[in-house]
């Protein structure tokens, strides 16, 4: 069984796949494709900030 997983391009669409999976809405494979989209684009855009630190505070110890 192939899944379509969904591409969340942007912030908002991010946010707003984020409120349906909370809904509820969805079950099996429709719920783990919404899940990766989720995962996919989290991981995305936390690689896109400008070089910071991805450890705030990092530094200090």
């Amino acid at each position: 069984m192939e899944l379509n997983i969904p591409v969340i391009k942007t912030p908002q669409e991010l946010e707003q796949a984020i409120q349906r999976y909370r809904a509820g809405e969805w079950n099996g494979n429709a719920l783990f494709a919404l899940w990766q989209a989720i995962r996919n684009s989290a991981l995305a855009q936390g690689t896109s900030d400008s070089g910071q630190d991805p450890v705030p505070g990092e530094d200090s110890y």
